[in-house]
């Protein structure tokens, strides 16, 4: 689970992904005193939640905040085989960890069909076309996109015409959100991913 920036809405994705269809979820690398486990478990409650290996202080990037609190992020700590698994990165695909390893060269470590989650506003053609460019570019497979947000049509041709891939599905806004995702539908695309 990936995103064109930092709150996009990939925790509430990979939460009702994981309500779904039953899968654990894992964020390798939190920071800020916010824990996205914790609205995980309360979107979807039975979600088993795999323990952090790097949980930072400050809300900044991996890299920032672990040079505050005098940390050194050891990329051999996050190789782990995870199977049945939502797992989810830390902001954009270019936020740095360390020197010269980022978000995308976490994806890659994993080798994880990955979904692309952008916030519906102006500038999403951009911010997703640059995450899709790059995302290719290292050879990652993108399952699709999800839009926090509701779109114009004429928006979602662009997107899917240029990106070459499916807007799987779109998170809508309101009161009760844990009651919307109770009701949407999983795209087969997600699910099939888990069987």
């Amino acid at each position: 689970m990936t995103g064109t920036d930092t709150d996009v809405g990939k925790t509430t994705v990979a939460a009702w992904i994981c309500q779904r269809v039953g899968v654990a979820y894992w964020k390798p690398i939190q920071t800020g005193n916010m824990r996205d486990s914790e609205t995980v478990k309360t979107i979807s409650p039975h979600t088993q939640i795999i323990e952090e290996v790097y949980r930072l202080n400050a809300p900044l990037s991996p890299y920032n905040a672990a040079k505050i609190d005098n940390i050194s992020v050891d990329e051999e700590l996050l190789k782990r085989q995870i199977d049945n698994t939502v797992i989810e990165g830390a902001g954009g695909i270019l936020v740095p960890i360390k020197f010269d390893f980022y978000m995308v060269d976490l994806i890659k470590l994993y080798d994880a069909k990955t979904i692309v989650v952008a916030r519906s506003k102006l500038g999403v053609i951009n911010h997703l076309l640059m995450t899709i460019e790059i995302l290719k570019a290292r050879n990652v497979d993108i399952l699709g996109i999800i839009i926090n947000g509701q779109m114009e049509e004429n928006i979602k041709q662009t997107i899917e015409l240029f990106s070459g891939l499916k807007i799987l599905a779109h998170i809508p806004h309101g009161n009760d959100l844990n009651g919307m995702l109770r009701s949407m539908r999983l795209p087969s695309e997600i699910s099939e991913v888990f069987r």
